[in-house]
C-alpha cells in the first residue's frame, strides 16, 4: 500500500490542529513542512498522522499531533529561547522546536536512541539541537537555565529540581495525569522570580507517561 504522506500531513493540520484552536502560524507552518514519518521506524510510518500517540516501545512514543501543538502554542516560544526537551524518543519534537527557538537541548536517555534523528537533522541543516545523555527526571541543570522546559507526555509528580532549572519568566509545560485510569490536563508552570512559581491548568489531555514520571507500582500482599 502506498501512502500519500503529503496529503496525510495536510489533513492532519487542517482537521486535527486548525479545528481545535491551533492558530499560531509558525507552529502550523512547521507541522505542515516537517515530515513526521521520517522520524519513525518503517513499520510505524503509515500511522504517522493518526490523531493518537504512536507507541514505539513500552515507554517510548511520539505524542499525538494536537497535544504536541497545544504544548508548543502555550509555551509562546521566541527565537531567543533556550528549550530543554524531555521525552522526545524520535527527534521529531526537537525538529519542530528548532525552527521556533534559538537552541534545543534534548535529553537522550540511552546512547543511540536519537541516531536516526541526528541523521535527519543533519540532512535538513538543523544545527541548533544539542543532545545530552541523561535521565529524564533529572533534566540537564548544567546547560540551564531554560526559557522553556517541555515534557513530552504525562507526569504524576513534577520534581522540584526541574522547576529549579527554569530561568525567571521561563515556562515548564507537561500533561498532569494523576492516575493511570484517568486522563490529564496540560499544566504550565511559570517562574515568577527566584523563589516563586505560578501554575495554570489548561485543556483536558490524554498522554502516556514519560519514562520516570509514571506512578510507582503498589504491591498488594
Amino acid at each position: 500500500m502506498t501512502v500519500d504522506y503529503d496529503a496525510c500531513r495536510k489533513n492532519m493540520v487542517e482537521c486535527q490542529l486548525c479545528t481545535n484552536g491551533i492558530i499560531d502560524e509558525d507552529i502550523i507552518r512547521f507541522f505542515e513542512d516537517i515530515p513526521r514519518e521520517f522520524f519513525l521506524p518503517d513499520e510505524k510510518k503509515p500511522f504517522a498522522y493518526v490523531d493518537e500517540d504512536i507507541m514505539l516501545d513500552e515507554d517510548e512514543f511520539l505524542l499525538e499531533p494536537l497535544i504536541h501543538a497545544r504544548l508548543l502554542q502555550l509555551a509562546a516560544l521566541k527565537k531567543s529561547d533556550v528549550m530543554l526537551n524531555i521525552g522526545d524518543s524520535t527527534g521529531y519534537v526537537s525538529a519542530v522546536a528548532a525552527n521556533l527557538v534559538g537552541t534545543v537541548v534534548t535529553i537522550e536517555k540511552k546512547a543511540g536512541l536519537l541516531d536516526r534523528a541526528r541523521e535527519i537533522w543533519a540532512a535538513h541543516s538543523t544545527c541548533n539541537v544539542a543532545t545530552v545523555e541523561g535521565v529524564y527526571v533529572d533534566g540537564s541543570p548544567e546547560n540551564g537555565p531554560y526559557d522553556v522546559i517541555l515534557i513530552n507526555g504525562a507526569v504524576v509528580n513534577l520534581p522540584e529540581k526541574l522547576k529549579d532549572q527554569l530561568a525567571v519568566n521561563g515556562k515548564l509545560l507537561y500533561v498532569h495525569r494523576p492516575t493511570p485510569l484517568g486522563s490529564g490536563k496540560i499544566k504550565v508552570i511559570t517562574r515568577v522570580d527566584e523563589n516563586e512559581f505560578s501554575e495554570v491548568t489548561y485543556h483536558d489531555s490524554s498522554a502516556p507517561y514519560v519514562d520516570g514520571f509514571a506512578p510507582e507500582e503498589e504491591f498488594v500482599f
